[in-house]
């Protein structure tokens, strides 16, 4: 037998716990799942069910593909969060799925259908040529390459405010991204055209320019809001990255909300 929970404890917050979307967390290149455990942790501290699966890295079409059929196995409404390249998968992940309450995109590329991820920094300043560390590999249609991060540049460039230490090891344990899924155009169908998005401006980004970023998010019409970090800046400033995705579970839940949360997102 259950005993008897007093007033505005125990049974309240269960039932606080279980109105709660499911938090779907996707890495993008040259990190993995990993970049986000400030995030989770700050998350299941308040209740909320977090997963963190795999992103592939082969290809657009392949890893939506993939983010797609994971989300099938998780019951109840769920907010979609995708940092940089993996932006590009939850816009065609998202696409036609009922259950995908809001989208969060944490310094992270939102294509239009047709664009790349290289198209889209087309006017950015040109990177090192010895920036990546290419390692050939086979494919049915001939050849591709997983592009590492030269680690000279990972701390520099890629993870700039975070400490160097830590730095040093993301460098060794990165998660390299096909050369072909950062030339593969997006599909015509993207979630963020009917499901409403947030999207965390890094400042300090030199891999995707904030100016970039803000082009992307104003026309998803996101709520948008800004950190004064790096590429990854959910690692060293998590409370950006949970602040946009709790507003987006309060606007999931209620969405008259959403004036007031433009307020203080936006």
């Amino acid at each position: 037998m259950i005993g008897h929970l007093p007033d505005g404890s125990g049974a309240e917050q269960v039932l606080a716990q279980s109105t709660k979307p499911t938090v779907v967390l996707i890495h993008g290149a040259w990190a993995d799942a990993s970049s986000w455990n400030g995030v989770i942790k700050a998350l299941t501290a308040d209740g909320y069910p977090v997963v963190a699966p795999p992103n592939p890295l082969r290809g657009v079409a392949l890893d939506a593909a993939s983010i797609a059929a994971f989300l099938k196995t998780i019951p109840g409404p769920v907010i979609l969060v995708g940092h940089s390249y993996g932006g590009t998968v939850i816009s065609a992940a998202s696409a036609g799925n009922p259950k995908i309450k809001a989208l969060v995109f944490v310094d992270a590329f939102v294509p239009e259908g047709g664009e790349s991820c290289l198209s889209l920094l087309a006017t950015a300043p040109p990177p090192p040529k010895d920036l990546f560390v290419a390692v050939p590999f086979a494919t049915a249609s001939g050849g591709d390459a997983d592009l590492y991060l030269a680690p000279k540049y990972y701390g520099a460039v890629f993870a700039s405010d975070v400490p160097a230490p830590i730095a040093s090891l993301m460098a060794i344990t990165q998660r390299p991204i096909a050369n072909s899924a950062l030339n593969e155009k997006s599909p015509e169908a993207e979630g963020w055209k009917t499901i409403p998005s947030w999207y965390v401006v890094g400042d300090l980004d030199n891999v995707l320019p904030p100016k970039i970023q803000l082009f992307m998010a104003h026309r998803a019409k996101a709520h948008i809001s800004h950190v004064y970090g790096a590429h990854p800046s959910m690692i060293e400033h998590p409370g950006a990255t949970v602040d946009a995705i709790v507003a987006a579970a309060t606007a999931t839940n209620d969405p008259s909300s959403l004036l007031t949360l433009d307020q203080r997102v936006g």
